[in-house]
């Protein structure tokens, strides 16, 4: 699709744990492509996470039809994993970029404005980390999201950690161990000794990409597997409670780890979960115009 004139272009990313997906539009909130970049957890390094957005960019770019695009046109919006502190914030605005503007903000900040067009509620992000984010009235908060170390509960980086764990333990014959520890064990090395010295370099990414195991051996009815993933969805249920507890009625449930863990979680919590008006992607459209001026909040640009 051809772009003319000098008419911005607009660039919504979402960077997580994982992986960074980043999307372009036009003037009048139209998507036009598509780009994926690797893991983007600003709680580890912001210079590796720069990389995988422009990695990403550059590879949407390459799939307009037309007129080339340079960065310097792009208003770009971004939803960061591991962004919770003000301060790391402030430095990554403050990177050198070659885009017309930059903005971010935490993908639990922006997926809340784009599930509640900019109203009350909250969200709960389960993915290969989980953060909360609450607004009420004039009040934001944060629940969990302070980085695999020592937050990130009821996650797939927490929940692959786990079972790797456990896994360890029943091949030392400290616990009894399953067709799942067995399977896992053979993922990630064989041995305690080969699995300690994968540890050595694992990301929370490395843990989080055995959660899948995990479902697909509670399918089976094996009961560690079992066991891990009903300490994690009671986990969830925690955020959740705690979201309710400072006033929050609704919550949407958004991540990698939502769909799965659904049928785990308590029942009696459903009643607060939320439809979402729209996604990450909507709310970092949002999240430019908030700071631009530029959109408006249906997604057009302001003539």
């Amino acid at each position: 699709m051809a772009i003319t004139g000098d008419k911005p272009v607009y660039l919504a990313a979402d960077c997580g744990g994982s992986t960074c997906r980043v999307r372009l539009y036009d003037r009048n909130g139209l998507m036009l492509a598509e780009g994926h970049g690797g893991a983007a957890n600003a709680a580890r390094s912001l210079e590796p996470v720069m990389s995988e957005i422009f990695r990403a960019t550059r590879q949407a770019l390459d799939k307009l039809e037309g007129e080339t695009i340079p960065l310097s046109r792009l208003h770009a919006g971004f939803a960061m994993a591991g962004l919770v502190d003000q301060g790391r914030r402030d430095e990554f605005v403050k990177m050198p970029h070659p885009f017309a503007s930059m903005t971010a903000e935490t993908d639990a900040f922006v997926a809340q404005l784009g599930a509640f067009a900019g109203g009350d509620g909250g969200v709960l992000i389960t993915g290969t980390g989980s953060c909360a984010f609450g607004v009420k009235g004039a009040e934001k908060f944060y629940i969990g999201g302070w980085g695999f170390q020592i937050s990130d509960q009821g996650s797939g980086a927490r929940l692959g950690y786990l079972a790797l764990r456990r896994a360890v333990q029943a091949a030392d014959g400290i616990l009894p161990t399953s067709p799942f520890c067995k399977a896992l064990l053979k993922k990630a090395g064989g041995s305690p000794p080969e699995v300690s010295r994968w540890a050595l370099t694992a990301t929370p990414a490395d843990y989080g990409a055995f959660a899948g195991l995990a479902f697909d051996y509670a399918v089976k009815q094996d009961e560690v597997a079992i066991s891990l993933i009903k300490g994690i969805a009671a986990e969830i249920d925690q955020l959740t409670r705690a979201l309710v507890k400072r006033g929050i009625k609704e919550v949407h449930h958004v991540g990698g780890l939502a769909k799965p863990v659904r049928p785990w979680l308590d029942t009696a919590l459903a009643r607060h979960a939320a439809t979402a008006e729209g996604d990450v992607f909507d709310g970092a459209l949002r999240l430019i115009n908030n700071r631009t001026g530029l959109i408006n909040k249906t997604g057009t640009v302001r003539a």
